[in-house]
């Protein structure tokens, strides 16, 4: 039996109905990508035998290349302490969360990772001296590889390694602690900010100079490694307070008008913006539930 005129109409409306969100869905993904909001510094992490991280800069064109060992041992955000870079895929695959791929080399580079790359699979890296020597990821990884980038992200990104070489990115180098006894190489992070500070800063964030003090109520360390990271972001971090049961996380501005700075906090961690009392700072970041999801063994 064909369907009546007024199923037809209907089945139209539905259609057209359907279209109309399918379109509007497509040109909100395409406006938040990088190819409209691209950050001054757009930070990517390639994760593989051996983990690389890239600083692209959208400005002046000074774009950073660090190379981690698989042997090197960092502090995994969540409370896992810490991790040779190398295992960090296995985890990942163990607790099927690929952010601690994002929250691992945020802290570790004290900047905000804003993309990261990987195999989906469980394979523990080791030491291989050919592997580290290559500059790039490849295309096929960028385009078809795990990541949180959406489509138009990854095109946006394979163009910025098809237009720049490895002669375009500057190598930042950092120091490690060996234990021969243990057979652990440790990362050590205070000489890496102390001798990367200022080469990673987003300029927009320096322009505002927004000074910011940090609120928590668990463990001080865990604060302290999270002002660091705004800090290489080029955030001043003017304070870091104690204060008893933080439930939740919140950005505060005493404007409605809210700032650069705060609204790339807002989301990067995924905590609302609310307007109060900043006493003598212009933002308070009220860590509460963060500090369970970036916490740092003591």
């Amino acid at each position: 039996m064909r369907p009546s005129s007024r199923t037809k109409t209907l089945y139209f409306i539905v259609g057209g109905f359907i279209f109309i969100y399918l379109l509007f869905k497509l040109i909100f993904v395409i406006g938040a990508s990088l190819f409209f909001s691209s950050p001054d510094r757009l930070n990517i992490l390639v994760y593989g035998p051996s983990a690389k991280y890239y600083s692209i800069d959208s400005r002046d064109k000074i774009h950073y290349v660090i190379t981690f060992s698989p042997e090197l041992k960092v502090d995994v955000p969540g409370g896992y302490g810490k991790y040779r870079t190398g295992s960090l895929g296995k985890l990942v695959s163990l607790e099927k969360n690929p952010d601690i791929f994002k929250k691992t080399f945020s802290v570790t580079t004290s900047t905000f990772v804003h993309f990261y790359f990987y195999k989906q699979n469980d394979e523990i890296y080791y030491e291989d001296k050919s592997e580290s020597e290559k500059f790039g990821p490849s295309i096929a990884t960028i385009l078809t590889g795990s990541s949180n980038a959406s489509i138009f992200d990854r095109i946006y990104i394979a163009g910025i390694f098809l237009f720049n070489k490895a002669d375009s990115f500057n190598k930042i180098n950092y120091s490690e602690e060996k234990n021969t006894a243990l057979d652990n190489v440790i990362f050590k992070d205070k000489s890496f900010i102390k001798d990367s500070l200022g080469l990673l800063y987003g300029k927009s964030y320096r322009d505002e100079q927004k000074s910011l003090q940090i609120k928590y109520s668990k463990v001080y360390k865990t604060a302290k490694r999270l002002g660091a990271m705004l800090e290489g972001n080029g955030i001043r971090v003017s304070d870091i307070t104690y204060e008893k049961n933080l439930p939740k996380c919140k950005i505060i501005e005493a404007t409605s008008k809210n700032s650069n700075t705060a609204k790339d906090m807002s989301r990067y961690f995924n905590c609302p913006i609310e307007k109060g009392n900043t006493d003598v700072y212009d933002i308070i970041f009220v860590l509460g539930s963060l500090e369970n999801t970036w916490e740092i063994n003591e």
